[in-house]
């Protein structure tokens, strides 16, 4: 849980928990409360061998103490194609769901088409999105990940320099067309880690376990004057050195190319949470985004669905190359829990497993 202080927040901030990388929550006690409405938002990946489709709905109320938005988990969710073709999507675990394969004429994904999400509630109320066309992807040239130090904030809550990797990307900013490009990037970081289990039947493994990277869930970046024809070596941000690069690390990072309105509104998103406001500051004012009432009747209609065919880098780092850092297992801490990643590593978050990614190679 994450927890914002006294201070007033704009009620799309909530739409940053909403990007993807994980799905934070955002306690909004303090403060005013948030308006009626409803957040709709979601995107259309599709890869090579599977279009996958995902869409969060949550409605906001007027509570007195609580800003909390309720997730809707009875709607009936699709994403339709310009031909009317519709893929339907099933509620689990939070998330509205969906996945079709790569060039499956039952629902075509080809480059260009466009395609909306259509809602309806079981109140009968109906929101759509506005046609998101599906670009060509932007496939980096390069990533690489270099030493040197980040600010992170000590257990005595005193900001202090640790080692870390900076991951560093270049890029075309252009299509084979000339015509400027506007991309998002969305990072998690894959780790191996081998546990001291004592189980006869399990024994001691290895497990491979990725988490999302926070320190860029909503970065983009675009050729607004469309003078800027790539990018070299730019900074996607920098990671703390520590146990999970002990035995062999990549960093995964996924470069969306999508529309001049998506990136308009993901722009928004991030100058709005990057403001350190006070509560004698205005709020700031509502994102724009692209989905709305069908019938007219919610005015507060919050969210965006997106296409994109994503183009995937994995930068690897060895336990030399970040400096020999220690290895996760014996735990430091006196009196761990009696089940930890160190007896089991598969406990270590709810994507370890002992299957060996099919790239890794380190």
């Amino acid at each position: 849980m994450k927890t914002i202080g006294n201070l007033r927040l704009p009620p799309l901030l909530f739409l940053l928990a909403l990007c993807w990388s994980c799905v934070d929550e955002i306690d909004l006690t303090q403060g005013l409360p948030l308006p009626d409405g409803i957040v709709v938002s979601g995107r259309l990946l599709v890869g090579t061998d599977v279009a996958e489709a995902e869409v969060i709905l949550e409605e906001l109320f007027r509570f007195e103490n609580s800003n909390r938005p309720a997730q809707i988990v009875t709607a009936e969710v699709r994403v339709v194609n310009e031909d009317g073709q519709e893929l339907p999507l099933v509620y689990r675990n939070g998330v509205y769901r969906g996945s079709v394969p790569a060039g499956d004429p039952a629902f075509r994904t080809s480059e260009g088409m466009r395609f909306s999400v259509l809602v309806t509630t079981r109140e009968g109320a109906n929101y759509a999105s506005e046609p998101e066309e599906l670009l060509p992807p932007i496939v980096p040239t390069s990533a690489r990940a270099v030493p040197g130090t980040a600010e992170v904030i000590n257990a005595s809550g005193v900001p202090e320099n640790r080692p870390a990797m900076e991951y560093l990307l270049s890029t075309p900013l252009r299509y084979a067309d000339g015509s400027a490009a506007y991309v998002r990037w969305l990072m998690d970081e894959y780790y191996a880690q081998t546990d001291e289990s004592t189980d006869t039947i399990t024994g001691i493994k290895t497990c491979y376990i990725n988490l999302p990277f926070e320190g860029t869930k909503v970065k983009v970046l675009g050729n607004v004057g469309g003078d800027t024809p790539s990018l070299t070596d730019f900074s996607l941000g920098k990671n703390p050195i520590s146990f999970r690069y002990a035995e062999g690390n990549y960093m995964e990072i996924r470069q969306e190319a999508i529309s001049r309105e998506a990136f308009d509104y993901y722009s928004q998103v991030n100058a709005i949470a990057s403001q350190e406001l006070s509560i004698f500051e205005p709020p700031g004012g509502p994102i724009v985004g692209n989905v709305r009432s069908v019938e007219g009747t919610t005015t507060n209609v919050f969210g965006y669905f997106y296409v994109a065919s994503p183009a995937i880098i994995r930068v690897p780092v060895t336990r030399a190359e970040a400096g020999n850092p220690v290895f996760a297992c014996p735990l430091t801490a006196g009196m761990p829990p009696p089940v930890n990643r160190c007896t089991d590593c598969l406990v270590a978050s709810n994507t370890s497993t002992t299957v060996r990614p099919p790239w890794w190679e380190l």
